[in-house]
């Protein structure tokens, strides 16, 4: 039988002293010096852990500290080790291949502490009258202590039973007489569960993805209000990990949101006035070029082993001065976005947003589309759209321009936004499909821009490198061999393309595009 038994949960205002009375006259009880443990949950911005079913936990008794990850219900071995710091990216996990799996949950993002819970334990040992101790009672009283919101307070008072080995029938005998004596319930809830609902958080509280549920019938500028405040809801809540630059997922995520504002904004037409829709259409727009520089840099430090991995082994070491060069920039850039940040620019202008958001649509609005169902606009948005996709992807040959491929990109992304936006007004299966095939597109012609680009920036961070006096000559070459094979990789990109749009220009996926968004008179053939 397993040393771990069962948890019980102590109500509110119960007698501990009751309790272990309940125990004298079958068996002596001992009772061990009290000793405190403080438990630290730690998980990404994005509870990535959680989500998979697991727990990261720090215990500290004052003299080590271990960090336990574990099944969220206990079910599984716990894997733990011991350490001296707290933990932060993957790379800073112990390098053995039993945490492979917690390291790739955690991804590039950074282990953040939840919130501590402070445990005071009492332990009592039953002994029989052979003076042998046959079960241990440990009375587990936590407080949480949420540092972050400066909140504490009691979570719960758990008794947990220990079986010895060899007293498997005083350990029953003892459950019993918990159960149905002291009328103890188990206790269902993971103490992390218990902790969160305690400080009054929410598992699960924040994900990038969209999740709407959206009322076909309801005006589409209400609608469309309630899209663009989540994603404003979206930007403010990352700004803190962005400013204090905690991992760069916190940056990404805002800059999503930012491009899906202003895709929102531009492409949910005809519902708000035509001259609000071009002041904050620029407005994010100017958010979106102060991020930029940060998000570059990221993404070179992200892709750098990548980089290294492509080049020959003797190679390699050339490249560690551009590592080198980034970082000493990045501060400077990190600062500036910090700045633009804390500027009254910006906090008016999501202060004004959010006014203009959270106010009431108007009774009557002269705004074309404003009070139609919003089903009905959004048939027609994604239709135009869609159409314009596949009118620009057909019209790119081999001897199309790139600037061609940028445009498709452009609308591309533009359709699968709104795709996203209004998936919730669709079959579920349907939607998912096109949002898939939308990805692979866009992930193709994403490719192709962004290795020109990266190509390009390289080029001109190897001439600063060489005007600053930052890069030798074998460092030089070694970034030039870089470029060129990231345009070996834009031309394959390239080549690609023509197979990738016929399979979205498919006359299945044509089909599905039409029952889901086509108008429903009938079209002359070709059109």
């Amino acid at each position: 039988m397993n040393e771990f038994a069962q948890a019980y949960l102590v109500p509110d205002g119960t007698d501990l002293q009751g309790i272990k009375d309940a125990f004298e006259g079958r068996y002596s009880v001992t009772e061990d010096e009290p000793h405190e443990l403080i438990r630290r949950f730690y998980d990404t911005f994005d509870w990535s852990l959680y989500q998979a079913g697991t727990v990261l936990e720090e215990l500290s008794d004052g003299s080590q500290r271990e960090l336990i990850w574990r099944d969220l219900h206990g079910e599984a071995p716990k894997l733990a080790w011991n350490t001296d710091r707290n933990p932060g990216f993957a790379a800073d996990l112990p390098q053995i291949p039993e945490i492979d799996r917690l390291a790739s949950l955690v991804g590039i993002r950074r282990l953040l502490p939840l919130l501590d819970v402070h445990t005071r334990l009492i332990s009592w040992r039953l002994l029989n009258e052979d003076g042998k101790t046959v079960a241990r009672l440990e009375v587990e009283q936590n407080r949480y202590v949420d540092k972050g919101r400066e909140r504490q307070g009691p979570v719960s008072v758990l008794l947990r039973l220990h079986g010895v080995k060899g007293y498997d029938d005083e350990l029953q005998a003892t459950a019993r007489l918990l159960q149905e004596g002291l009328n103890l319930s188990l206790a269902r809830a993971e103490l992390l569960q218990e902790a969160l609902a305690a400080a009054g958080r929410r598992p699960l509280d924040y994900s990038s993805q969209l999740d709407f549920r959206l009322d076909p019938q309801r005006r589409a500028d209400a609608t469309a209000k309630e899209i663009l405040l989540h994603l404003l809801n979206t930007i403010e809540v990352n700004i803190p990990g962005t400013r204090a630059n905690q991992d760069s997922e916190f940056l990404h995520d805002l800059r999503v949101a930012v491009r899906r504002t202003r895709s929102a904004l531009t492409q949910i037409k005809d519902v708000f006035a035509a001259d609000l829709v071009e002041q904050y259409k620029e407005s994010f727009g100017w958010m979106g070029e102060f991020t930029g520089p940060v998000r570059d840099l990221d993404v070179y430090l992200l892709d750098f082993n990548a980089y290294q991995a492509s080049l020959p082994e003797t190679l390699r070491p050339h490249l560690e001065p551009l590592r080198d060069f980034i970082h000493a920039h990045y501060g400077a850039e990190q600062k500036a976005l910090v700045a633009h940040l804390d500027s009254k620019r910006f906090r008016d202008l999501l202060r004004d947003w959010r006014a203009f958001l959270e106010a009431p649509v108007p009774e009557q609005s002269v705004v074309p589309n404003a009070m139609r169902p919003v089903k009905a606009v959004a048939d027609e948005r994604i239709w135009t759209m869609y159409k314009r996709v596949r009118k620009e992807g057909r019209a790119i040959t081999p001897d199309s321009p790139p600037e061609d491929m940028h445009e498709l990109r452009k609308s591309c992304k533009k359709l699968r936004y709104l795709i996203e936006f209004f998936d919730s007004l669709y079959p579920k299966q349907e939607v998912r499909q096109l949002v898939k095939l939308m990805k692979v597109l866009l992930d193709n012609l994403g490719n192709f821009q962004d290795l020109a680009v990266q190509a390009d920036h390289l080029r001109d961070m190897a001439q600063r490198m060489r005007e600053e006096s930052h890069a030798s000559t074998d460092t030089l070459l070694t970034m030039g061999v870089l470029v060129g094979h990231l345009l070996e990789h834009q031309h394959r990109a390239r080549e690609e393309f023509a197979q990738i749009f016929a399979t979205f220009d498919s006359e299945g996926h044509q089909a599905l595009f039409t029952a889901l968004f086509g108008p429903s008179k009938p079209r002359r053939k070709g059109a």
